[in-house]
């Protein structure tokens, strides 16, 4: 029964080392596929003894091992699996995660991105600008904001505002009409990731970001 349970489990884990980059003699190891999916998003945490540890996946113990397993939101109100084992093994399983990432390099940043890639944020941007009427000449608008765990656009605000004031206007409410990011964490403490975005308006109603 237990590995049953634990193999159904395994089909759980499916992004939770997906989206790392891991760099091992110098070499870049790519296991996600760009543009993010929601599903890429759909990160799996497990607790041993109420403990998270960086890297520590089920398959990395015996099945026989496991004492209990229950699924249920953690401290940061992610559901998460919860696995209890004895001390011995939890030790054990401690040292196999020291010796399989002392070599190996693995980037545990949140990754965020607009559906599609930053392609489709540029088509989208293009497709809802409203150019001032009567705008003459280019300039560049720079607004800041957060993007929450659930991919949801807050705080945001002018940074580097243009010389005119209706152009600083709509650049605002275009990154207050941004849909959802996708956002893929590693870790279970969730913080809001902070971004700058260039706008640049020109008098033909055409802008670019870069």
């Amino acid at each position: 029964m237990k590995n049953l349970l634990l193999a159904v489990l395994l089909l759980f884990q499916v992004g939770v080392l997906s989206a790392q980059h891991c760099c091992v003699n110098d070499s870049v190891i790519r296991e996600i596929q760009f543009p993010l999916t929601e599903r890429d998003t759909e990160t799996v945490f497990y607790y041993f003894n109420e403990e998270w540890i960086c890297g520590a996946v089920p398959d990395m113990i015996e099945p026989d091992s496991i004492l209990k397993i229950e699924i249920k939101n953690d401290e940061y109100d992610n559901r998460a699996v919860f696995i209890t084992v004895s001390p011995e093994t939890l030790s054990q399983l401690k040292s196999k995660v020291d010796e399989t990432y002392r070599n190996l390099f693995v980037n545990y940043d949140p990754q965020c991105e607009f559906p599609g890639g930053n392609g489709k944020l540029k088509e989208w941007i293009e497709a809802n600008i409203r150019v001032p009427e009567g705008y003459k000449g280019t300039e560049r608008v720079v607004a800041q904001f957060k993007v929450q765990p659930d991919g949801s656009v807050t705080d945001s605000k002018i940074i580097r505002p243009s010389k005119n004031e209706a152009a600083n206007a709509e650049a605002l409410r275009l990154v207050n009409a941004l849909p959802k990011f996708r956002v893929k964490y590693f870790t279970p403490k969730k913080a809001p990731l902070c971004y700058a975005m260039p706008i640049v308006f020109k008098e033909l109603g055409l802008i670019y970001i870069r």
